[in-house]
């Protein structure tokens, strides 16, 4: 018997007639994996309605990104806007022109009066008993902050990635040169709340090179947060820890998603990146401001050698505008994507609380398997969802199973969009010479030649070990901890303005990106050579 799907839930599923209809491209930068039932619940429907939001007022040559999944996977579709896309992009170019000199002021501004006040109310709402009302009305509350959030998200990203192309586009024009990647050199030594995080646990590295008591306690213990809490020594460690993490901490290796435990929940995480730091010989704050003296001195060399004229003030004027928001990007990771998520997961995890009081389901995670329509539904009506919660785990469980595709349908035969492509990577022919290489997007430059280590997930970052070539399906800036350990970057996913090449880029380290393949092709100890430079990884 086939089981009854509700209209609200074949509204987030890509139906066969869908995928005849349109091109439907995986998101594989930012989504890696299949989504479980009430995390799209929350995220298909706000990305839907909150880019149509955000792309009309951005006057966006498409009209939005309908997104809907198929086998958990996260697909998207951006039908074009009906109005003329010459007279569109006229539109649109001026509205980028509105945005482009005040993206950090609206980002810093939509955090300090949207997000962070929310953020207080579901901390709030995380601890003590909430009636099935109050749960009720909270899960209503959060669903309609989702919808807003991403409208929010994509005012901000979109501008500053379509600086960035104006930019080099700009920069073209003025020096005549072709290889417009390395304006983004320029770019390069700007403080955000990825590097900060990175700084603030090499601080507590230097506290436990400092000591032999933390040094060996986190070395040799098989508990180490318990070991710490017998010694005075060991529980000022822990507090400047937990300090931390009250702070950085409300992030996953997954950022888009329910499921697994925060640094905050879990400060195993953070520990192990600690121990990797103590290992390294390595000065955040000395490596920095080299790479700020350095992004000085081309500024200097560049502006000194640019001829006079309009399109030269033009360029400094962009740059100007560039600079002051090139931490935006990761700053949004902060804030937005990464924080959105962790604490909707420690809200929800109450409700769960909630549910498992009144037997609706047995344990409090379980209502990461419910979707939003069920779980609206017995907050109003109590029933028991353990069967559907079993189901929809066995299907989840299907579902990881299974390779995505990249895409359905055909693709346009339209220009590629410059944005678009910057950011998800498009399918290109990656397919080996000869079986002697294969190819990517040339990242950030550099040749290094090293072994491999595939990394998966969170639990898995320990593995890295100093000059190891980190492989991945894609990062995300929990991720960034692993970039002045790694000796070089390869991943499936990404272009070359998404967070895995910004951030090589600003730690010097050689990266191939949306390879495609790297994960499906390398495994642990294989030693290859990334030509970062190029764009292609050679077996040896």
């Amino acid at each position: 018997m086939i089981p009854y799907i509700s209209e609200w839930k074949k509204s987030l599923i890509l139906s066969e007639s869908e995928k005849q209809q349109g091109y439907w491209m995986l998101d594989d930068t930012h989504f890696t994996k299949p989504l479980t039932p009430l995390f799209a619940s929350f995220m298909i429907p706000a990305v839907t309605t909150g880019t149509k939001r955000a792309f009309e007022n951005m006057k966006m040559p498409i009209t939005q990104f309908i997104v809907k999944s198929d086998n958990g996977y996260y697909y998207q579709t951006m039908p074009p806007h009906p109005e003329p896309c010459e007279e569109r992009m006229i539109k649109h170019k001026k509205k980028m022109d509105e945005f482009f000199p005040q993206i950090k002021s609206y980002l810093e501004r939509k955090v300090n009066e949207f997000y962070m006040p929310f953020y207080k109310k579901l901390g709030e709402r995380s601890v003590g008993n909430l009636s099935l009302k109050q749960a009720l009305d909270f899960v209503e509350e959060l669903q309609e902050f989702y919808s807003k959030a991403w409208q929010y998200h994509f005012e901000i990203t979109i501008p500053r990635t379509s600086l960035a192309v104006a930019l080099e586009e700009v920069y073209r024009q003025v020096t005549g040169e072709e290889n417009t990647k390395v304006v983004y050199d320029l770019l390069q030594g700007v403080m955000n709340m990825s590097l900060e995080t990175d700084r603030g646990l090499w601080l507590l590295a230097n506290q436990v090179k400092s000591s032999a008591f933390l040094r060996s306690a986190l070395t040799t213990s098989e508990n180490p947060v318990e070991s710490m809490e017998h010694t005075t020594e060991g529980r000022e460690f822990m507090k400047d820890l937990k300090d931390f993490l009250s702070i950085y901490g409300h992030r996953t290796a997954l950022t888009h998603e329910f499921t697994e435990e925060t640094w905050f929940e879990n400060p195993s995480f953070s520990l192990s990146i600690i121990m990797n730091y103590v290992q390294k010989d390595y000065d955040f704050d000395a490596e920095f401001n080299q790479v700020i003296a350095e992004r000085h001195a081309k500024v200097k060399e560049l502006f000194e050698r640019l001829p006079d004229g309009e399109l030269t003030n033009l360029f400094k004027k962009m740059y100007k505008w560039a600079l002051a928001c090139w931490g935006a990007d990761e700053d949004h990771h902060f804030y937005i994507d990464a924080m959105i998520a962790a604490k909707s997961r420690y809200f929800l995890k109450n409700v769960g609380r909630t549910l498992v009081q009144h037997q609706i389901i047995t344990c409090k995670e379980d209502i990461f398997f419910v979707y939003l329509d069920d779980l609206l539904e017995v907050l109003h009506e109590p029933k028991a969802l353990h069967d559907v919660v079993e189901q929809n785990k066995n299907r989840f469980k299907e579902y990881q199973n299974i390779k995505p595709k990249p895409f359905f349908g055909t693709p346009p035969n339209l220009p590629p969009d410059l944005v678009i492509e910057r950011i998800f990577g498009l399918p290109q022919d990656v397919r080996e010479e000869q079986g002697k290489s294969f190819k990517g997007n040339a990242a950030s430059a550099g040749i290094y030649t090293g072994r491999i280590k595939v990394i998966y997930r969170q639990e898995d970052f320990a593995k890295l070990n100093k000059g190891d070539i980190l492989v991945c399906k894609t990062t995300t800036p929990p991720w960034t901890v692993l970039f002045s350990i790694a000796g070089a970057l390869i991943t499936d996913a990404g272009g070359i303005l998404s967070h895995a090449s910004i951030i090589a880029r600003e730690y010097k380290l050689p990266a191939v990106v949306g390879t495609k393949v790297a994960t499906s092709i390398l495994k642990d100890g294989d030693q290859v050579t990334v030509d970062g430079t190029n764009g292609v990884v050679y077996f040896l």
